[in-house]
């Protein structure tokens, strides 16, 4: 175990290597009660758990391979927000029961207990401290209930943005940096509380409708009506909230305003069309459908978020296999099923499933036709929809983006 720690600052990392209780971590860091493990002595168990952060928020990791494990989680002081990126885990609440797999994000409130079930689980987490949460939440104004403060889970809307883990990868550099301390951390530890309340909705509130289901009812609206190019105005008065606080929230959450986040919705439609059209002439009739009447500058525009030109696409996509005169139709679904689903957990078995492929079948595609891969192509999709979040590294060390 490697530890520093200074006012409540904390730097730790604990493995089974340097003979660190698993057990012990559970029971001192989450509560924990009744841990049992088929594995706790089976050769190949591994596990690694690292804090860095105060007691305002820490970010943790946690990889534990090999067998399962359960417990219960007792009631905390801080609530969780944490997803897996390998793994599978059940959650046991005393009226439901919760299946998390890799990718989407899950909020633990602090004072819910519940039994966990878990098998080779790689686990990333945000804690915040219920009352530094509190006092975030007055000073922003929300409308807290005077007892314990119970979240609902981001709508997929909201999840499919990932806005607490792009935050993580923008702050990431500074919340890993043991010199930062004190004021300025509290103040990156608020930017991280903020999105929370933002995304994750609370419940016990009566007949106020939470923040984060009015953002998530505004990337709907503007998802739903994006070819019509609707003002900010009218998008603030779709979901009940002023100008101001639908600019406040889009910027605190998305790292955008509403009208860039609106811009892109309409490029992705653009792009849409591009995977799926047979004619490359039709690049002009589908951007000013979109409601992109100057070329220039939607062209700049398109490769700015991209990363290549409309053209680029159109050829990119409907390249034909050699000896062929037409593109191949598999290979043209594949595509356009990796433009749909970019953003949830993809495999090559799952895309070839889709497309009703074998998955060396997919790959021999993709390299004939394009000079590519599947994954090498939903890394190029994800990183077009957001460059940048792929320019933001996150040190090794501790692995909070997936």
């Amino acid at each position: 175990m490697s530890t520093t720690s200074s006012r409540g600052f904390r730097r730790e990392r604990f493995t089974d290597a340097d003979g660190s209780g698993y057990t012990a971590i559970f029971t001192s860091e989450y509560g924990g009660s009744g841990f049992a493990s088929d594995t706790e002595v089976a050769a190949g168990t591994r596990y690694e758990y690292s804090v860095i952060g105060d007691d305002d928020l820490s970010l943790r990791t946690m990889d534990a391979s090999g067998g399962r494990r359960s417990g219960v989680i007792g009631p905390r002081d801080d609530h969780v927000v944490f997803w897996l990126t390998r793994g599978h885990l059940e959650m046991h609440f005393a009226d439901r029961t919760r299946v998390v797999l890799p990718g989407a994000p899950y909020i633990a409130s602090a004072s819910e207990a519940y039994r966990f079930e878990s098998e080779d689980t790689l686990y990333n987490g945000v804690h915040v401290a219920d009352r530094f949460l509190r006092s975030v939440g007055r000073e922003l104004g929300f409308l807290l209930p005077d007892g314990p403060l119970l979240f609902d889970q981001q709508d997929d809307v909201v999840a499919r943005r990932e806005p607490l883990r792009r935050l993580i990868r923008e702050l990431g550099p500074a919340l890993l940096d043991d010199r930062v301390r004190g004021p300025m951390r509290t103040a990156l530890n608020r930017r991280l509380a903020v999105v929370v309340l933002d995304t994750f909705p609370l419940r016990n509130r009566g007949d106020d409708v939470p923040l984060a289901s009015r953002l998530r009812d505004a990337i709907r609206f503007i998802e739903e009506h994006a070819r019509e190019r609707p003002a900010v105005g009218t998008i603030a008065d779709a979901v009940g909230l002023r100008e101001r606080g639908l600019q406040d929230v889009f910027l605190r959450t998305l790292g955008k305003t509403p009208s860039r986040f609106l811009r892109d919705q309409r490029l992705d439609g653009v792009r849409s069309e591009l995977l799926r059209t047979a004619d490359p002439g039709r690049v002009t009739e589908i951007a000013q459908a979109w409601g992109f009447t100057n070329g220039g500058r939607f062209a700049a525009a398109y490769r700015d978020r991209f990363e290549e030109s409309p053209g680029a696409t159109v050829r990119a996509v409907h390249a034909a296999a050699p000896g062929s005169e037409t593109p191949s139709p598999r290979l043209r679904r594949a595509l356009a099923f990796i433009d749909a689903h970019a953003a949830e957990p993809l495999t090559v078995a799952g895309i070839a499933r889709a497309v009703g492929l074998q998955p060396r079948r997919l790959q021999q595609l993709f390299e004939r036709e394009l000079g590519t891969t599947p994954m090498a192509r939903v890394r190029a999709v994800r990183a077009g929809s957001d460059r940048s979040v792929r320019k933001r590294t996150q040190p090794d060390e501790m692995r909070v983006d997936p």
